[in-house]
């Protein structure tokens, strides 16, 4: 998405803060690849393609809903999705039809029913019907969580309501969306909480902070990382090197420059032993140890082992692998459901009038014609003359 430069300073900060908590993120990203691959997943029952350089979706049943006619698209969420054409931007309905006019210049997913979006340098937001509900005015803002949303006015940050209305003033030098009704404050350079009214609930004294998540929250003093309550009591010891935020009671850790799992209450659940150890998500995290990868799950068990070159995080039940040459996705039993051998090359995507096959709820196949002088037109046949054992997605079609 196009930005401002205050955007990118803003961002820069914010992806630093959670680097230097969590500590794997900017260390895994080379090791564990993306699992966005065009056509894999469907979100709200559409999944993204590409034909000939542009985006568009299909549904379940392999039919082409949305033409490939912009230039990129993000996945559904709550039937809308971000649209790209040039430079600018809108929101798209699972019907094809524009929410509003590609007029944007950039546009950020929908939170407690508004999207945050820019235009002409400054930002604001807009409702689910299109309509501007708070006029572009701010040097930059971030979706609404808790009813408030953080934006940036004469380089301080504050908060505004649904209504538009500034709840707590601009006075800080940086801050975080709400999160569990407390958000992340900094003042002459330390950092603190505050409450949905602006009061100051943990003074501004630590080194970095990170938000709430289910009621704990991770900050550093000096160069070590502990973790609080919402009373400011200090739960776990500084004593590691990084600590993710917990999911479902436990969280990762880093010891040594080693990763491992702890509870939340400091037990140490696994040693820090791991190279790389991803976040958990869906109770399932990504491992990699003596140059392998596999899964552990957050009682500690490796219930998928180290045999592959790379691996995903689990998304809706699967992980893409890679052992030497081939592209497996996997289920949560670690069994092979989907091959590289159905992928379609990417070449495919720069030549017209060509029939591309693609696989799609584990059973059927869908033949496309690409056309590259008229896109709206792509052709898509539906066939049933292959079957999977299992599944509910498409492979990919085209990079």
């Amino acid at each position: 998405m196009k930005t401002t430069n205050l955007t990118t300073i803003l961002f820069s900060i914010i992806i630093l803060i959670s680097s230097s908590l969590k500590g794997q993120e900017s260390k895994t990203s080379p090791y564990i690849f993306s699992n966005e691959t065009i056509g894999l997943y469907f979100f709200d029952n559409m999944a993204r393609v590409n034909i000939g350089g542009k985006y568009g979706f299909i549904d379940r049943q392999g039919f082409l809903q949305i033409p490939c006619q912009y230039d990129n698209a993000l996945n559904f969420q709550d039937g809308l999705a971000i649209v790209r054409e040039k430079d600018k931007f809108s929101f798209i309905r699972k019907n094809g039809t524009l929410l509003s006019s590609l007029v944007f210049d950039s546009c950020e997913p929908f939170s407690e029913g508004y999207a945050l979006v820019s235009i002409h340098g400054k930002y604001g937001f807009i409702d689910k019907e299109g309509k501007v509900a708070i006029n572009p005015q701010f040097d930059f803002g971030m979706g609404f969580t808790d009813g408030r949303a953080m934006v940036i006015k004469n380089g301080k940050n504050g908060y505004i309501d649904t209504k538009g209305d500034v709840v707590i003033d601009f006075k800080y030098e940086f801050s975080l969306p709400f999160s569990e009704n407390y958000a992340v404050v900094m003042n002459n350079g330390k950092f603190g909480y505050i409450d949905k009214d602006g009061k100051e609930v943990v003074p501004c004294k630590y080194d970095i902070a990170s938000s709430y998540h289910e009621g704990l929250a991770t900050v550093k003093v000096g160069d070590l990382t502990g973790v609080i309550d919402q009373k400011d009591n200090m739960i776990i010891q500084p004593v590691y090197q990084n600590v993710s935020s917990f999911e479902n009671g436990v969280a990762v850790m880093m010891k040594g420059d080693k990763y491992g799992i702890i509870d939340r209450n400091g037990k140490e659940i696994v040693s820090a032993k791991y190279d790389l150890l991803d976040d958990f998500r869906d109770n399932i995290a990504a491992f990699k140890i003596n140059g392998k990868y596999g899964f552990i799950d957050n009682n500690g068990k490796e219930f998928i082992p180290a045999v592959f070159d790379k691996a995903t995080a689990f998304d809706q039940g699967m992980a893409a692998v890679r052992q030497r040459d081939n592209l497996y996705y996997i289920d949560t039993q670690g069994k092979i459901i989907y091959s590289s051998k159905y992928l379609v090359p990417t070449d495919m995507a720069d030549n017209s009038n060509k029939n591309v096959s693609g696989y799609i709820d584990g059973k059927e196949r869908i033949n496309f014609t690409l056309d590259n002088t008229n896109r709206t037109k792509v052709q898509v046949l539906f066939t049933k003359d292959f079957k999977f054992d299992k599944g509910s997605v498409l492979t990919n079609i085209a990079d």
